[in-house]
């Protein structure tokens, strides 16, 4: 079992979600209004708004599953190892 693989990918999906959930709060902050879905039904949202969410989404869960990814494995090569690789 490859522990640093488990402990980079768990920190990636944790991280993104923690993103995505930060995110839409924030766009609702500043908008006042949920997060687009890409449901076709919704005609309140714009194309372009549409548009910028997706590029913020994209470009804000990216770099906070590089920066977990990074950091996980940073701590990983420390030695501070989980109990399971210890033995």
């Amino acid at each position: 079992m490859n522990v640093q693989k488990l402990v980079t990918t768990v920190a990636a999906i944790a991280a993104g979600f923690a993103a995505n959930k930060l995110l839409a709060a924030g766009w609702k902050a500043a908008t006042g209004h949920e997060p687009p879905t890409g449901d076709p039904d919704d005609g309140e949202i714009s194309i372009g708004e549409l548009v910028v969410f997706a590029a913020v989404s994209g470009a804000v869960v990216a770099f906070a599953r590089a920066f977990a990814t990074r950091g996980a494995a940073k701590w990983m090569a420390s030695g501070d190892k989980p109990a399971i690789e210890k033995e």
